[in-house]
């Protein structure tokens, strides 16, 4: 169909800088013939500017998330193998303090701490027990490193600093109850020593109200029957 050209025209009603020209408007019947192929590129035409934008920020955002990633991946093998070159060598305490805000340097001084205190050496435990402790407290072994925190205390000629860690695990609920249990039970003993019998008493009916203290409530028996 043929059809006049569109002349341009000026509104008078509409300063210069907001006239329209209809010469660039599509009318709506030739808009209809257009193919979708065609519409793909103008619309292309009219945003490449954005889309290419944004490609280039997406590529950008998985580059460097994978490059964490990897990085990430290799610092973790690092430290494994740093590791286990101290195991090798024997100084996994060195490790420890090298690495105290990670569970791996936590796991190092929770190994170094028991050496330690096997040999005696009750300081050095100490300070290796509080760095496990810092460093897991997020972990299953935290109860763990508590107690032994307690114990060094405890045979370092700080027994009443000892026994108040000792009654911290107790009562604190995040631990893992066996280590709660744990720490009763050495309690109720000192305190049956002692001839504290109520004391006894309280700590016993709490090693029994709790579900997984079943060695620590047999053992309690046994101390019993003596």
């Amino acid at each position: 169909m043929n059809r006049p050209q569109k002349n341009k025209i000026k509104n008078p009603t509409l300063p210069d800088d907001q006239q329209v020209d209809e010469r660039n408007l599509v009318d709506l019947e030739d808009s209809v013939d257009i193919s979708i192929e065609d519409r793909i590129s103008m619309y292309w035409m009219e945003n490449k500017g954005f889309i290419s934008a944004c490609i280039t920020v997406l590529a950008l955002l998985i580059i460097a998330f994978n490059g964490m990633r990897m990085y990430k991946d290799h610092a973790v093998e690092a430290l494994q193998a740093d590791y286990a070159a101290a195991q090798t060598a024997g100084t996994l305490a060195d490790f420890a303090k090298a690495n105290s805000n990670k569970a791996l340097g936590g796991l190092a001084a929770l190994t170094a701490a028991d050496e330690a205190y096997q040999a005696e050496d009750y300081s050095t435990a100490l300070e290796l027990y509080i760095i496990a402790s810092s460093s897991l407290s997020d972990n299953i072994l935290a109860g763990r490193a508590a107690l032994g925190e307690a114990f060094a205390l405890y045979n370092s000629d700080k027994q009443d600093e000892g026994l108040a860690k000792l009654n911290a695990i107790v009562a604190d609920g995040s631990l893992p109850e066996s280590a709660r249990a744990e720490a009763a039970y050495h309690l109720a003993i000192d305190a049956d020593v002692a001839g504290r019998n109520e004391e006894f008493e309280s700590l016993l009916a709490q090693i029994n109200e709790m579900t997984h203290a079943g060695a620590w409530q047999q053992r309690l028996a046994m101390h019993q029957r003596q």
